[in-house]
């Protein structure tokens, strides 16, 4: 007489050294990769503290705004220089507006307040700096960018 076997069930283990040695791999990696520099992602700026004082009483400047919109889905930009000067796209007609305005005795403290809308490109809000600049004004802001 035969007697009917009962086939024991393998045990299936995977094997533990590749995933180990893969564990071990990636700890080192991310152990060793990251590099922590101080100064990536920010930018270096001197603001008044807080509580500084109040502003001094007198007569404050008049501001000159610099107004840029973004035109065509945001593929090209249009200057408003004081609220009624249009100037294109041309930030070189920009620089030669405010430096006839510095040549007519405004003042290099008069502030200027560059306004962007929210989908005005950066580098149109930097060239717009660069022309205050380039005009010798010192006190230059930027507003919230809007709708």
């Amino acid at each position: 007489m035969q007697h009917a076997r009962r086939a024991e069930r393998a045990k299936m283990q995977p094997p533990m050294t590749p995933m180990i040695d893969c564990t071990f791999n990636l700890l080192i990696f991310f152990l060793l990769i990251p590099a922590f520099s101080l100064g990536e992602g920010f930018l270096t700026t001197n603001l008044p503290r807080s509580g500084t004082g109040p502003v001094p009483p007198g007569p404050r400047p008049e501001m000159i705004k610099i107004e840029l919109f973004d035109e065509a889905g945001g593929r090209d930009v249009s200057i408003v220089l004081g609220g009624t000067q249009a100037l294109g796209s041309n930030f070189q007609s920009l620089r030669a507006a405010l430096q006839d305005m510095r040549a007519r005795g405004v003042a290099a403290d008069t502030p200027i307040l560059i306004s962007p809308t929210m989908a005005t490109r950066h580098k149109w809000v930097v060239n717009a700096f660069d022309a205050a600049v380039a005009a010798r004004f010192a006190d230059i802001r930027f507003a919230v960018p809007y709708q």
